[in-house]
């Protein structure tokens, strides 16, 4: 066999060769990117950047709120699902307040209420936070409660909308 043979077939074989290996890199990296894209779509871990935006709160009386959720609406939310009127007066801020009292609402009054609405079969089943948005002195806050109502298996999701002051209390509710 010539030399110049010998070196067209040796050049040949590390081509052979380094095409099979970049094929297996290539191989491995496109598993690995979709097991990535896998693990994310199911959300079975926490991709860095990504956040954990809310927890899902079952038939128990404790509530759990996330790191993002403000104070004021998860003990709003607790007061509802406990039927605790103070946690919910707590959670407004002084002028909210002000102006249910002028309406004729009271803390007692709203007690009442929670008790006859806990009465009539109507729970809080669950509590998922979706997000805030920042706006002019405040804050808005978004949240879906899913309510148990008197038939079994009868729920309603309801969307809450909370509008926060500077100080992180709430103003209003929609």
């Amino acid at each position: 066999m010539s030399v110049f043979g010998r070196v067209l077939r040796r050049l040949a074989f590390r081509l052979i060769r380094g095409g099979l290996q970049r094929r297996k890199r290539l191989g491995v990296v496109f598993v690995l990117v979709a097991g990535a894209i896998a693990v994310s779509s199911f959300n079975l871990i926490s991709m860095p950047g990504s956040s954990s935006r809310g927890r899902s709160v079952d038939d128990t009386i404790s509530y759990q709120g996330t790191e993002s959720e403000p104070p004021s609406t998860s003990s709003y939310l607790r007061g509802l699902q406990t039927g605790d009127a103070r946690l919910v007066w707590n959670a407004y801020s002084e002028r909210a307040a002000r102006d249910l009292q002028r309406r004729g609402v009271s803390q007692d009054e709203t007690q009442r209420q929670l008790d006859q609405s806990r009465q009539n079969g109507s729970a809080i089943q669950g509590v998922q936070y979706v997000g805030a948005h920042p706006i002019p002195n405040g804050s808005m806050h978004f949240y879906v409660i899913s309510r148990a109502g008197r038939a079994r298996g009868d729920v309603a999701y309801v969307p809450y909308v909370f509008t926060l002051d500077s100080t992180g209390k709430i103003e209003r509710i929609d």
